[in-house]
This record gives structure tokens, sequence and C-alpha cells, in this order.
């Protein structure tokens, strides 16, 4: 192995040698057994190289090369020559420049450990919490990307030293944008701080849910964004009332509701001190004053952190109780199996069966996707480990791995849709919706 620092003359060489590469590359010519292999590979490489431009971008700027380019900017030259939007870009260069104070991270990019996309969180909550640096990185190396950016996100709200002056910065950005894209889809994209959103979302979730029912009575298996597309659509054009509830033969939801996870002492005082939480379920750390605006709306609810202890919250019936559900929904709706995170048809599932113990208790309970949920059942699984980090066991406390599939599509991924819905009814608490995720 080489040592010392790369030249030009070898980057040319090796940029020739993957070009020949990719020129001669037949996907069909490679036999499937070792496709795996290739695939992982190619993989690798490419996180290699997005990982080495990522490292030039700062460099690049210093250059000065995009003002000969004729550029506005360094970030509009390195969006021209990645062929990525202009935000992207930007914020590529940002983590770039932030890589030279960061050696762990810039360490796991050089080493193809984490992805550029990954950088790019990892920098920015490292940046704003540098003691959160190591946790990020292994939340890259083992968590899916939304995963990652909610630790991002908590790792900032951590520094935050002044949340309600943040509040306000936010509200000052919101925006909506209107454009048309080559598809021949207009496009529109809202922007409103995450507390807001959450109203949102509570008032958009029963109506998504009621056309999702109407769909399926229907015999129509629709996307939920295309579903809550209509809803928005219907809405903007006046023509969004409730006169829908009658026509669905299925229950839905109707109640609109947003959970708050607070300290009690915080909420007194008017802000958070030490380890204390003022949260939002499913948008994470807001202000306090945040949730103080939401108290005189009715479809508010809070979990307060030194009330009863809902974790302990037993009773021998199947169903969950409504404390129980409200506790559920605090601790975020999405799948809890670890490396999945759907947000898509979820169910309330009990780790060890409830055939098994006869009691349903919180600590018990785990939010599933239709896809793992029926992975469990089908391979009587058990799932253990801490919330949001479930992982399967077998019956014998030996960790399950999914054995090869026979003639199943490459790709497919849990809870991502790689494959189509179970056909099945599901009860009315299994449908969950998310505006931001």
């Amino acid at each position: 192995m080489t040592k010392g620092p790369v030249t030009t003359a070898e980057v040319l060489e090796v940029v020739a040698g993957v070009h020949d590469l990719c020129r001669r590359l037949d996907p069909d010519a490679i036999p499937l057994h070792e496709v795996p292999d290739a695939f992982d590979a190619l993989t690798s490489l490419e996180r290699l190289g997005g990982g080495a431009v990522l490292r030039m971008a700062a460099r690049y700027d210093e250059a000065g090369a995009w003002k000969r380019n004729g550029a506005k900017s360094a970030e509009d030259d390195i969006a021209r020559k990645t062929g990525t939007p202009t935000g992207s870009a930007r914020r590529k260069l940002n983590t770039s420049k932030r890589l030279k104070r960061q050696p762990k991270t810039d360490e796991a990019v050089r080493r193809g450990q984490v992805s550029p996309d990954q950088a790019n969180e990892v920098s920015d909550g490292a940046d704003a919490s540098p003691e959160e640096e190591d946790e990020l990185i292994r939340s890259a190396r083992r968590d899916p990307l939304h995963e990652l950016r909610k630790r991002t996100a908590a790792a900032k709200a951590k520094a935050d030293r002044d949340r309600e002056e943040t509040r306000r910065r936010l509200f000052r950005s919101r925006e909506v944008k209107r454009w048309n894209d080559t598809e021949g889809m207009g496009n529109l994209l809202l922007r409103l701080p995450a507390d807001v959103m959450a109203e949102v979302d509570a008032a958009l979730k029963p109506r998504v849910e009621r056309a999702f029912a109407d769909a399926r009575d229907a015999g129509r298996f629709e996307r939920r964004e295309a579903l809550t597309a209509d809803v928005a659509r219907d809405l903007l054009l006046g023509g969004g009332d409730d006169a829908g509830a009658k026509r669905s033969s299925q229950a839905v939801r109707p109640e609109k509701k947003v959970i708050a996870l607070i300290d009690v002492p915080a909420l007194n005082r008017g802000r958070v001190e030490g380890d204390e939480v003022c949260e939002i379920a499913g948008v994470g750390p807001v202000s306090v004053s945040a949730v103080r605006a939401l108290m005189s709306d009715a479809f508010l609810t809070l979990v307060f952190r030194n009330g009863e202890d809902v974790r302990n919250v037993t009773h021998l019936g199947r169903q969950v109780t409504a404390r129980q559900r409200t506790a559920m929904e605090a601790r975020g709706c999405s799948c809890e199996r670890e490396g999945c995170g759907g947000t898509y048809l979820l169910d309330i599932d009990h780790n060890e069966g409830w055939t098994l113990t006869h009691e349903t208790r919180l600590d018990d309970l785990s939010w599933l996707c239709w896809h793992c949920h029926d992975l469990k059942t089908r391979n009587d699984l058990r799932l253990v480990g801490p919330p949001g980090r479930r992982r399967f066991e077998t019956r014998k406390g030996k960790p399950w791995h999914a054995p090869p599939a026979s003639g199943a599509p490459p790709g497919a991924a849990c809870g991502a849709g790689g494959t189509d819905p179970p056909a099945r009814r599901p009860e009315p608490e299994q449908g969950t919706f998310t505006l931001a995720d």
C-alpha cells in the first residue's frame, strides 16, 4: 500500500481505471450468486468516491476555479459539476469546511464508514454539540438515515441555549415555494416551524385516514402520499368538508391529536434546564412556549414526566388502553425494529405475545410495520432490546436473521414498500400518518 499524500496523477489514474470498469460492466453477465458481492463492492466504491468529493469541496472553493468558470459561487459550480441542486452542493461545501475541525468524522468519511449524506448530518450535529460526535458516528453506521436525522436534531436542540429565539427565527423563515418540474407535475413546498407543522399533521391525519378507508372500501390501494395530495388539494380548493365521514363503512379515528412530552418543572418555569424534556411526538424538541401555545387547543395531549409512571401500567386485556396508546404515540409512531423505522400501516404488537403472558404492559409493546409484524408472526419470533431499537430473537433466545429469499426481488426493503402490503383489513388504529417524514 502506497504511503504519503495522494497526488493528482494518482487520482487521475484511479478514475481512468474506474471509467474502464464502468464501461465494461454488464449487470446481466454477472452470475446471480455473485451479484451481492459485486453490488456491495460498487456501493463501497460509491461511498468512498462521494466521501472524497465531499472532503475536496472546501479545497475546490479555495482554488477559486468557480470564478474562472463564470459561476456565481462555489456551490453553484459544484452543483453543475455533480448534477445536484444548489442547496445540496451548499450543504456539501459547508460540511467539507467543518470536517477540518472534526477529525473523527473526517476519518469516518475517509474510510467510507459513512456516506456523504450521513456525514452531513453527523457534522451538523457535532458542530452544535461536539460531545455528541462519537454517538452520531455510531448512529450513522448503525441506524437508517431518518433515525440519524432525529439524533442530529436532538443534539442541536440540546446545545440550543435559547429555544425561544430559535422558535422566533424559524417562524420568520416560514415560506411556500411553487414550481413545475420536468415530469409535468406542479410542486408546492410548505415550510413551517416543526411545532406549527404538528398542528397541520393533526388536522390532516383524520382526513387522510378517511380517504384511505374510502379507497379501501372501493377496492383500491393508494399510496399515502397520493391520498395526502388529494386531501390537501380539496382543502385548498374549498372541498375539504367533513361530509366524507359518512361515506366510509370503516371506522376511522376522527379526533385531532398532538402529543407533547414535557417535564412539569419546565412547563411551570417556561424553559428547559439540564436534562429536562420538552418535545412533540414525531417532531422532536421544541420550546416551552410552543407547547403552551398549543395548550389552548383541545387536541393537545400532554404526557408529564413526573406524573404516573405509564411504563408500568398493566392490565389483563389484550387491547391497549387509552393511556398506553398515548404513551406509545409519545414514543414516536414508527417501526421499532432496528434498521426499519417504517411509518406506514403500523401495528401495536406484544413483544412476547399476549397468548403467553395474558397481560398488556407498556414495556412489552412495540410499533411494528406490516412487514416486520408479518415476519414476527410467520417465524414465531419475539422482540428484545430497548424501545426503538428492537431486534428479533427465536423462542430459544438466539438472534434471528432472514433466510435468503427465493425469487424475491433484490432490494426489497423492510417497511419501505419493496413488496405490496398484505391483503388484509387493518384495524382503524393501524393507519398512521406523519407529514414531515
